[in-house]
């Protein structure tokens, strides 16, 4: 295994990741297809129906199974997989809940601590002394823009949970 290539997680597999995280994901076996419209459901993605007409959107910009190619598989990478890592409503909530979860877990945690528990569990990795410093300078500047009225501590993590997602190690597996 450790000369395998490196290769990018597929569609299902991203959004199953982002659910899994933040212990939202339903893993029971069988039952109806999913809709494609039905996007908030919690169940594997392998689930949503497959069509030559409906797409599921996530998966969709993730390179998702062509219907038409016997279900083969594009390689893209392009900046809408950014984007929808960082702005589609599922991959916003799932942030959030992952920052809850890590807080909940390590309620003393001051932001050095909270950078480290997050690196493992998001990228399964230890951050470097300069990836760390970042890492907490950003949260003192995401907690210092925090909209007033809300949690700054909870708003900053979550930032920081959903900026670890949108890095290249979340979606490749080595």
């Amino acid at each position: 295994y450790w000369r395998a290539n490196s290769v990018r997680m597929e569609a299902q597999i991203v959004r199953d990741s982002l659910l899994a995280l933040a212990e939202r994901l339903d893993p029971t076996p069988g039952g109806p297809p999913i809709p494609v419209s039905m996007e908030s459901s919690q169940r594997r993605s392998l689930y949503f129906v497959h069509s030559h007409n409906e797409h599921q959107k996530f998966l969709a910009l993730f390179d998702d199974a062509n219907v038409l190619e016997c279900y083969r598989r594009a390689d893209s990478i392009v900046p809408q997989q950014a984007l929808a890592l960082e702005n589609s409503p599922l991959a916003i909530e799932m942030a959030g809940r992952i920052a809850d979860l890590l807080s909940v877990r390590n309620p003393a945690a001051d932001d050095e601590a909270f950078v480290r528990l997050a690196y493992a569990t998001v990228l399964a990795a230890e951050p470097s002394p300069e990836e760390r410093v970042a890492c907490v300078e950003a949260l003192s500047a995401f907690r210092a823009s925090a909209p007033a009225g809300k949690d700054a501590t909870a708003t900053s993590r979550a930032a920081l949970v959903q900026a670890l997602l949108n890095q290249h190690d979340f979606i490749t597996i080595r």
